[in-house]
C-alpha cells in the first residue's frame, strides 16, 4: 500500500517506520499516486492542509491521527464529510508515544470510520502495532481530543504538589466528563474506556508535562516561549468551550480554563470539584 504522510514530525516519522516495516511504501508530504493519506499535522491545521491538496486528492483513503476539534467544537468527521464526500475517512487514535513505536514496543490503537476498515487494518497492523476496529466515529474523536486537556489538568495537580490520590481523582472525573460530552453528541459510552481515550489518558504525554509546569506556577505563555509543547490540549479546551450545545455541561472544562488563563488556584478548583461529587 502506498501511504502519504502529511505532518512528518515526531509522530509522523514514528508511524512511518511502523507502516514501512510491514511493506507499505511511504510518501512524505506528497500525495501523488498514493492509496491513502495519513494526517499527523496539528489539529488546527487538519482541514486547511487537506483543502490545500483538494485538487490532487482523488479516491485515496484519508486517515486522521491529529487529536482535536475543528473550530467551535466541530468534529472533523462532519467538516470533512462535506469537503470530501467521495473519500473514505478514518480516525486512528490511541497511546502511541513516538519513542515506543520506534523501539517496536507493543502498542494498541483504535481505527474508526468508513468502509473497508478490515482491509486497512490488515495493511497497517504488525505484531507489535495492533489495531482495534470501531464504528464509533464520534466517540473516538471526542475522547482523543479531550483526553489531552484532562491530561494537562492531571499534570497541573502534580505540579502543584498533590499526590497520586488527587491525580487519580482528576483522571476518573475527567474521564467521566468526557464520556458525558461524547454521549450528548451521540457516542457510545463504552468507547471512552478503550485505548483511544482512557488508555491514552493514562500515558505521561507532553500534555501532562505541560500541565506540571503550569502547576508549578508558571504561565502558559511563559512556558510556551521556553519549550515547544503540543498545542492540542489547549486548542481542544478553547474549542470545546465554544461548542453550541445546551445539553452539554462544560463546568469541568471551564475550571481547567480558569486555572490556566484566569489565575484560579488549584486548591480552589479541587474544592469545587469535591463539593460537587
Amino acid at each position: 500500500m502506498k501511504i502519504s504522510i502529511l505532518g512528518y514530525g515526531i509522530f509522523g516519522s514514528a508511524i512511518s517506520s511502523s507502516l514501512s516495516s510491514v511493506g507499505n511504501t511511504i510518501y512524505k508530504e506528497e500525495i501523488k499516486d498514493s492509496d491513502a493519506i495519513l494526517l499527523a499535522v496539528p489539529s488546527f491545521a487538519v482541514v486547511d492542509v487537506l483543502l490545500s491538496y483538494k485538487n490532487e486528492i482523488a479516491n485515496q483513503k484519508i486517515i486522521i491521527c491529529s487529536k482535536g476539534f475543528h473550530k467551535n467544537g466541530e468534529l472533523f468527521s462532519d467538516v470533512l464529510k462535506k469537503e470530501f464526500p467521495n473519500n473514505q475517512i478514518y480516525f486512528m487514535y490511541g497511546p502511541t508515544l513516538a519513542e515506543e513505536l520506534n523501539s517496536e514496543m507493543f502498542s494498541v490503537i483504535v481505527l474508526a470510520g468508513g468502509e473497508d476498515k478490515e482491509e486497512l487494518k490488515r495493511q497497517i497492523e504488525s505484531k507489535y502495532f495492533r489495531v482495534l476496529l470501531s464504528d464509533d466515529v464520534v466517540g473516538v474523536q471526542v475522547g482523543a481530543a479531550l483526553k489531552n486537556t484532562v491530561n494537562i489538568f492531571i499534570g497541573i495537580v502534580e505540579g502543584a504538589g498533590f499526590g497520586q490520590n488527587t491525580q487519580a481523582f482528576i483522571y476518573s472525573i475527567g474521564l467521566k466528563e468526557i464520556q458525558k460530552i461524547g454521549f450528548c453528541l451521540g457516542a457510545n459510552p463504552d468507547t471512552f474506556i478503550g485505548p483511544s481515550c482512557a488508555g491514552d489518558l493514562f500515558v505521561r504525554s507532553r500534555s501532562r508535562i505541560l500541565g506540571v509546569e503550569i502547576g508549578k506556577g508558571r504561565s502558559y505563555d511563559e512556558i510556551s516561549k521556553d519549550i515547544k509543547y503540543p498545542q492540542e490540549g489547549i486548542a481542544a479546551l478553547k474549542n470545546i468551550l465554544k461548542i453550541n450545545n445546551e445539553k452539554i455541561d462544560l463546568s469541568f472544562f471551564s475550571l481547567i480554563n480558569s486555572i490556566i488563563f484566569e489565575n484560579m488556584q488549584v486548591k480552589e478548583a479541587l474544592k469545587i470539584l469535591a463539593d460537587n461529587i
